[in-house]
């Protein structure tokens, strides 16, 4: 009976003709020229000089730091240098951009902009959410729509980790969401009529009504937390007049209300009807593939699954039944997950093709990320008296970038393709005002460190850090701690305890979390982090787990948490010990683009630049300090990349039967600085490896050079 029925359903699927369209997919080498040809144009009345284009081991270089977040290595250069000298910028893009590298580095950039800190509410799970929307293209007004309308539990719902991070304060996510997706600063005018824009105290309260019934809740089963949900509630804490202002009036709930004009109409290059038909093309693509896909299966094991899969939910629905009951008695997920409706509409609003300060404020910060200075500065303060230098090149890029689908990689690959990318710098013969002049009309490229993780990566890939390069036992050293530990309850000596402090042996982690976030900060090693597990992080909690601890009796719950309550009755006495540990200094480092973010203080990538991201005005400092020269001479990550482990192939040109020495320091700047050493820069590096007590322990003296130098850190 079942397997007629089953057939009944599958005949006219199967008997449907698949026909894929074909959906036009945008040309970013197109586009990047024509944005060049604006851009030229409205250039002509300034007078500056212009830069030549980028050297080829300068672009390799740049273009894998801007891509991927870390330099090339040796093999990378060769197999770069064996392309066609034509083909080679644009075949390198490619790959490059199909790379999971690429998710990685562009995490950071969004978790910048988006504030991600592990440390809160779901923190991990968003910052994990966040690299798998890169990783599988997710259009970007898709994955700005799910952070603004997100609901339900946090770390379940990772988008949820967005409004979550501001405790879901309406007034404070009224300002996040108007800058961080739309580039205006609005948050002036929640006090006060804004002094340098157009924006009043009622348009911040019209928009801060989208997020008035939004409410951070914790729910809590038998004493102990379940989770911490976002859930909507009937009423709205959003009333006009302000209570500063109401002096005893009757305060209205305010009605939501977007404040930013929508452009009226499609734009000459018809962009809004080009995604219409792209989205329309994509989908009728994805049905002609389901289609086609039943029409490949065999209708007999089609009905054979199925039949098995409808046995199996009869079982675990008998199983679990009385299980599920119970949660649902509870309540848990009841009004969690209830959709905010307002907040869906704001996301309407925000994403509308038709407004375009969405994608202009996107297209402005990447480019500044790639280029070094935006169409607008700062990226994320657009107003009248604060105009883009080069409007109608911004617009057009704009408007290309909502007729690809919101498409994120479409957009870095039309940047990376345009002339003001691969421009070179000027010499030093330039004076400052020519050279600012240059800088703003996007003819030269100007002095650009590499974010903190970059730098990171690329000293541990310039070192030969990602994997173990020297052999086991080689490098054993006595690592002395000293540990507080309690020896008894005062007054009572015959009762030791030489546990440690509680607490003191890690602290709880976030899921999908690896280690300690302070191992390391502190001392001589500032460079370890939490390295966290993506795909653990964005693991869903079962519903069983509730149901277990539902279970449990109260009485046996209540014991639990006594005794994990400090006895305030007992005062114990303490020591400090001294412990000696032996252990293979050996180090290996992960790629700073998965560590938990932001790092602690004091940490490595916070010396170099990165925020704690707790301001919504804060940006990145890229300029030198002494304690990160300090780092760079003293710390232990800069030492450990320059020592020559056996298990490298620098070793054999130093050490090995075939040594030579010449080949070595060829390698040796091919590895840090993407380039081979001139005439000069050969005889120099000889002299320091002379220098030394062994040839070793000098190239481990010009590695320690090169890394420090500034052509290291700076991009050509």
């Amino acid at each position: 009976m079942i397997r007629r029925l089953l057939l009944t359903a599958l005949v006219p699927a199967l008997t449907a003709l698949a026909v894929t369209p074909v959906v036009a997919k945008p040309n970013p080498a197109q586009i990047a020229a024509r944005a060049d040809a604006i851009l030229k144009e409205e250039n002509k009345t300034r007078e500056f000089p212009q830069a030549a284009q980028v050297d080829d081991l300068g672009f390799l270089r740049r273009i894998y730091v801007d891509l991927i977040g870390r330099i090339p290595t040796d093999a990378e250069i060769q197999q770069y240098q064996a392309l066609p000298a034509a083909e080679r910028r644009t075949q390198t893009i490619t790959q490059l951009l199909n790379r999971n590298e690429f998710a990685n580095r562009w995490a950071v950039f969004f978790n910048d902009m988006f504030r991600v800190r592990y440390n809160i509410d779901g923190g991990a799970a968003l910052q994990a959410y966040v690299h798998e929307a890169l990783r599988t293209r997710v259009p970007y007004d898709v994955l700005a729509k799910k952070l603004i309308g997100a609901a339900g539990r946090a770390g379940s719902q990772p988008e949820t980790g967005f409004i979550l991070n501001d405790d879901a304060d309406p007034l404070a996510m009224t300002g996040v969401v108007s800058q961080v997706f739309l580039g205006i600063r609005i948050s002036c005018a929640q006090c006060h009529d804004h002094p340098f824009d157009v924006w009043s105290r009622e348009d911040f309260y019209d928009l801060a009504a989208f997020f008035g019934k939004t409410r951070r809740v914790e729910q809590r089963f038998k004493m102990r937390l379940l989770g911490v949900y976002l859930q909507e509630m009937q009423q709205t804490s959003i009333l006009w007049p302000p209570e500063d202002k109401a002096k005893g009036k009757t305060r209205k709930a305010v009605s939501p209300k977007f404040p930013f004009e929508l452009d009226a109409t499609d734009g000459p290059n018809h962009h809004v009807a080009r995604l219409t038909q792209l989205r329309e093309e994509l989908a009728a693509t994805a049905k002609a593939k389901q289609i086609a896909k039943v029409q490949a299966a065999n209708v007999d094991d089609l009905l054979d699954d199925a039949v098995d899969k409808a046995a199996t939910k009869k079982e675990s629905l008998d199983v679990f039944a009385e299980a599920k009951k119970d949660v649902r008695s509870i309540g848990v997920g009841a009004d969690m997950y209830k959709a905010s409706e307002l907040r869906h509409a704001l996301a309407d609003h925000v994403t509308n093709p038709l407004n375009k300060q969405f994608a202009r404020n996107i297209v402005n910060r990447v480019w500044a990320q790639l280029i070094g200075r935006g169409f607008v500065n700062p990226v994320d303060d657009f107003r009248k008296d604060n105009p883009a230098s080069h409007p109608r090149t911004l617009d057009f890029l704009a408007e290309e970038f909502i007729a690809s689908g919101y498409d994120f990689q479409t957009l870095v690959q039309t940047i990376v393709l345009t002339p003001q990318y691969q421009r070179g710098k000027l010499t030093g013969t330039v004076s400052p005002p020519d050279r600012l002049a240059a800088e703003e009309a996007f003819a030269t490229a100007p002095a650009r460190r590499m974010i903190s993780e970059a730098f990171f990566d690329s000293i541990v890939q310039a070192g030969h850090l990602f994997t173990p390069k020297h052999r086991p036992g080689d490098n054993m050293v006595t690592v002395v701690s000293y540990q507080r530990v309690a020896v008894g309850v005062k007054d009572d000596p015959k009762k030791p305890n030489l546990k440690p402090l509680p607490g003191s042996g890690g602290q709880a982690m976030m899921p999908g979390m690896n280690g300690n976030p302070q191992a390391g900060v502190g001392g001589y090693d500032l460079e370890r982090g939490i390295e966290i597990d993506f795909k653990k992080a964005l693991k869903k909690e079962e519903e069983l787990a509730i149901e277990k601890m539902k279970a449990v009796p109260d009485a046996v719950l209540e014991a639990e948490m006594m005794k994990n309550m400090p006895d305030q009755k007992q005062r114990m006495r303490y020591k400090t010990v001294e412990v000696r540990t032996q252990v293979d200094d050996n180090p290996v480092f992960f790629s700073s683009m998965k560590m938990a973010s932001p790092a602690p203080a004091g940490h490595f990538l916070r010396v170099f630049g990165q925020t704690d991201r707790s301001s919504l005005d804060e940006i990145r400092d890229h300029s030198p300090s002494m304690r990160q020269a300090l780092m760079m001479v003293n710390g232990k990550l800069t030492n450990e990349a320059a020592r020559v482990g056996p298990l490298e192939p620098m070793y054999k040109l130093v050490a090995g039967e075939k040594a030579n020495l010449e080949a070595a320091i060829d390698l040796a700047y091919r590895e840090i600085l993407t380039r081979s050493p001139n005439v000069e820069e050969v005889t120099e590096a000889k002299a320091i490896i002379a220098d030394a007590q062994t040839p070793i322990q000098g190239m481990a003296d010009l590695r320690w050079a090169l890394l420090n130098c500034n052509e290291f850190r700076y991009l050509p």
